[in-house]
């Protein structure tokens, strides 16, 4: 109920660098497949990791939306991840 009408940024967590979704909304822009590990704040303040995929929606040449699966990550993806993720974010001049 809290998410209806609301933008998907706010289920962002702050660990994820705004280079990871610059490249998901290039990517789905361009009318390509995207897919990648994103970490995801929960309601109660903790968070969950998932692999998604987000296909755009193209009717008559035009993008009119888009769908994500998500599936669960392998632990070591999500270790592998967090590493990268926190350069990204130093790079980004966000402390980790």
């Amino acid at each position: 109920q809290d998410l209806l009408g609301a933008p998907h940024s706010i289920l962002r967590h702050p660990d994820m660098p705004r280079a990871a979704f610059a490249d998901l909304w290039d990517t789905i822009n361009g009318g390509r497949r995207w897919s990648g590990y994103v970490k995801n704040l929960r309601k109660d303040g903790g968070y969950y990791w998932v692999y998604a995929t987000v296909i755009p929606k193209i009717r008559h040449g035009e993008i009119v939306g888009h769908t994500s699966v998500r599936r669960e990550p392998s632990r070591s993806e999500v270790a592998r991840h967090v590493a990268v993720y926190r350069e990204l974010l130093a790079d980004e001049g966000v402390r980790a």
